[in-house]
Formats: C-alpha cells, sequence, structure tokens
C-alpha cells in the first residue's frame, strides 16, 4: 500500500502548521515494513505495522534510529491514489482518533504524495 518514495506535502508538528518552505527538506521511504524519513540534517529510520481492519487504518511504528529511537508511536492512516495521511501519538500516548495535532490530539500529521 505505501510502498515507494514519498513528498511531503503538508503538515503540523504539536499543534503548528509546517511551514510550505520547510516542506521540500522532508523525504520518506518505504520498503516492505521499513521506513526511512529525512529533514533538514535529522533521520527516522524503523519498522511499521499497519492494522487496515481498523476505521481509521491502524499504524505502530518503532524507530531503531532518530529522535523516537527505541519508542513505540501510535498513529492512524488513510491513503487515497498517490497521496496518504498519517498521524501519531506522543510516544506512551493513546492513538489519536482524528487526523489533527490541534489541542495536543497527537504530535505529528504528515500528508505524503508519491514520487513518480
Amino acid at each position: 500500500m505505501l510502498q515507494g518514495n514519498w513528498t511531503l506535502v503538508s503538515g503540523e508538528l504539536e499543534g503548528a502548521a509546517i511551514p510550505e518552505e520547510e516542506l521540500a527538506k522532508y523525504s520518506l521511504v518505504i520498503t516492505g515494513n521499513q521506513h526511512h524519513v529525512k529533514w533538514s540534517n535529522s533521520v527516522l529510520d524503523g519498522t511499521h505495522t499497519i492494522d487496515e481492519s481498523r476505521s481509521p487504518i491502524a499504524i505502530d511504528s518503532i524507530d531503531s534510529a532518530g529522535l523516537f529511537e527505541g519508542m513505540r508511536l501510535e498513529g492512524i492512516l488513510e491513503s487515497s491514489g498517490d497521496e496518504f495521511s498519517i498521524c501519531f501519538a506522543a510516544p506512551g500516548e493513546p492513538r489519536p482518533t482524528e487526523f489533527t495535532t490541534q489541542n495536543g490530539k497527537a504530535i505529528i500529521l504528515h500528508k505524503w504524495k508519491r514520487q513518480h
């Protein structure tokens, strides 16, 4: 479902929109159940599991390198065509139920578009 190379088209971090000039600094590569996220000079590497039987679709991520190294993040995702949105709660917090970081409901919201 999410295999391939992705470009960030919009996002929020802890309730604040990611500035448009920052979006181009993000990239995502998904191979199997592994992800590699780059932005500016930072990297997140890890694995994830997806449960499509839940609504919204559930995703759990454990990073092996980067800001969340060794931590489990619970999230939700939705995909449509060549785009998907993903929203993660802070480590140790319950899975978000909606796609927003407003009012502390989650810490990360990203909308990605597939590179062709």
